[in-house]
């Protein structure tokens, strides 16, 4: 029932009550007697589910309780009462009312009890369930029955015959609440387990029991083992009742308070089944099992949620974005692109930022370079989108299109963070050295607080095209680890550079000496020149990497710079 009909409910109290105490109308031998001041009222509405079965059911088990209570101690709100208040509360008579609209009609009527209850029509007749609970709060609840039945006259006499034995826990259950609220809670576990033993199949005086338990983690016997003790209670409960909210709530807290994340899960998606209508519930819940690390038990509850609530914009953006914390990338695209068809303007540049990711976390790099285009499209001036698409181009292995799109970036935003070193990377995988160089240095110069990661990264790749030259003998392979090497120097100076640059350039140096009697060209000659400068300028500070290798490339650099400088006079002229 809506929040103005709950609220008409309340508005019709004053003239209720005159209905109501006008004189009860109820059956038989209750109808001739006058109740007593103690007397309970115990309010019977139209169950939920089938119309007509509903109506003759409440007719019943309201039929049955005057017929076999004294009114001195217990009568039932007469029909005529209930019709009176939901008519002048703006309802018709005989309306089906949840729950929290019971509990607001409860009120006005005076009730200390209520027995509320469903119908389904099946083909072996009615399937009837009925629970007794307290007006205070609809959660507080006792189940009475659950039953299938083609004489809806004879499941009221159940239902009435165990509702008498269910309320013999009440008085009981009552001493146990009043004993928490004075904080007498030995007091209250005793009268908890009074109730109990009247009625083994007692909910609420568990309930009041948990408690109880729950109660001792904020007094002098916090110590105790509470939270163990209100599992055990509400294992309990939920056996009787596997849709006691209080229950699932409480065994939530104390699985919490013991940090044991696999039983709050359970308990949480129970608390969530115990309210199946109330939708914000089940948005909290989302979000709590989420927290919990435990994203893909939120998927189906999300996912319902939608199938429920379709073109609901804000159901469709939980469900997409539980799917990316649970990263289920195949199905977080689609239901993304499903969301902002509902709300256009959510498809914003950090909508294109996570579809990017995800497909990127998918390997659809292609794909995700196809939709960052789309969102550059959208957003011209986003560096993100732009290297995002870089870095989606790099990987589907498409190198001259992810460095134009990273130029692209630089130009928009030249400090983009992690532009320039993806250029770098691009670029060596190009083979263009001076280029990788030029991107490291523009990182540093973006923020010069990269300069040690920077030249890290120089100087590993540097590492590797030496190694490379090492196999290949290749004057060039050993040039780019020179050029890559001094750079990193250049950036943040380290005697492994330095070394590695020496040892290049003496390789180099090894090269040329070997050619040279063969090619007789200045060139080789003032090449040779240059490596043995290279030596010269960097093994004494790199030498302590390794004294001994260094010992002995310095104690080769004279001949070679005799040799080199004699030819470079013959053969430079």
């Amino acid at each position: 029932m809506k929040a103005p009909h709950r609220s008409a409910l309340t508005a019709a109290g004053i003239a209720a009550l005159f209905a109501v105490t006008a004189g009860p109308s109820v059956a038989s031998a209750q109808r001739q007697q006058a109740p007593g001041p103690d007397t309970k009222r115990v309010l019977v509405t139209t169950f939920r589910g089938d119309i007509e079965g509903g109506v003759t059911a409440a007719n019943e088990v309201r039929g049955r309780v005057a017929s076999d209570f004294n009114i001195r101690s217990l009568m039932p709100t007469s029909k005529k009462d209930i019709d009176n208040t939901l008519i002048q509360s703006g309802y018709k008579p005989d309306s089906a009312l949840s729950p929290n609209d019971i509990k607001e009609l409860a009120k006005l009527v005076r009730a200390d009890e209520v027995i509320d209850g469903t119908v389904t029509k099946t083909l072996a007749g009615y399937q009837v369930n009925a629970r007794l609970f307290l007006p205070r709060d609809a959660a507080l609840s006792q189940p009475l029955l659950n039953t299938t039945s083609g004489n809806l006259g004879d499941v009221a006499k159940q239902i009435v015959r165990e509702y008498d034995a269910a309320r013999k826990q009440l008085s009981a259950n009552q001493e146990c609440e009043n004993a928490i609220r004075d904080k007498k809670l030995d007091v209250a576990i005793a009268a908890a387990r009074k109730g109990i033993a009247t009625y083994p199949k007692a909910t609420l005086s568990r309930l009041c029991l948990a408690s109880a338990f729950q109660a001792w983690k904020s007094t002098a016997d916090s110590t105790r083992p509470w939270a163990d003790s209100v599992i055990a209670v509400t294992k309990e409960v939920i056996r009787l009742d596997d849709k006691s909210k209080i229950a699932y709530q409480l065994q939530y807290d104390a699985y919490k308070a013991k940090s044991d994340t696999n039983n709050m899960v359970p308990a949480l998606i129970g608390y969530m089944n115990s309210d199946p209508t109330n939708a914000a519930l089940r948005e909290q819940v989302i979000a709590e099992i989420i927290s919990l690390g435990k994203a893909d038990l939120a998927v189906p509850i999300a996912r319902q949620n939608v199938t429920e609530n379709p073109g609901d914009p804000q159901y469709a953006r939980t469900y997409w974005l539980v799917l990316r914390a649970a990263r289920h990338h195949k199905e977080t695209v689609p239901a993304g692109v499903a969301y902002v068809a509902l709300d256009t303007a959510a498809a914003d540049s950090n909508y294109f930022f996570r579809q990017v990711a995800d497909l990127r976390g998918d390997s659809a790099y292609a794909r995700a370079a196809e939709l960052a285009a789309q969102g550059i499209a959208k957003y011209p001036r986003s560096g993100t989108l732009y290297l995002q698409k870089a870095q989606n181009e790099r990987s589907a292995g498409q190198l001259p299109a992810a460095k134009a799109s990273l130029d692209r970036a630089l130009e928009v935003d030249p400090k983009i963070a992690g532009a320039n070193m993806l250029k770098a990377q691009i670029c060596y995988d190009m083979g263009d050295i001076p280029c990788a160089v030029e991107s490291v240095k523009g990182d540093v110069a973006a923020d010069a607080t990269n300069k040690e990661r920077d030249a890290g990264y120089l100087l590993g790749i540097g590492q590797a095209a030496y190694k490379k030259g090492v196999e290949s003998k290749k004057p060039e392979d050993f040039q780019n680890a020179v050029t890559l090497l001094k750079a990193s120097d250049e950036i943040n100076p380290s005697d492994a550079a330095a070394f590695l640059t020496a040892v290049s350039g003496f390789s180099i140096a090894q090269h040329y000496g070997t050619q040279l009697p063969t090619t007789r060209t200045c060139a080789d000659a003032k090449a040779g020149q240059d490596a043995v400068l290279l030596v010269s300028t960097y093994m004494p500070r790199g030498g302590k990497i390794n004294a001994a290798a260094a010992g002995q490339i310095l104690g080769a650099v004279p001949q070679y710079q005799k040799f080199f400088d004699g030819s470079a006079k013959t053969y430079c002229k």
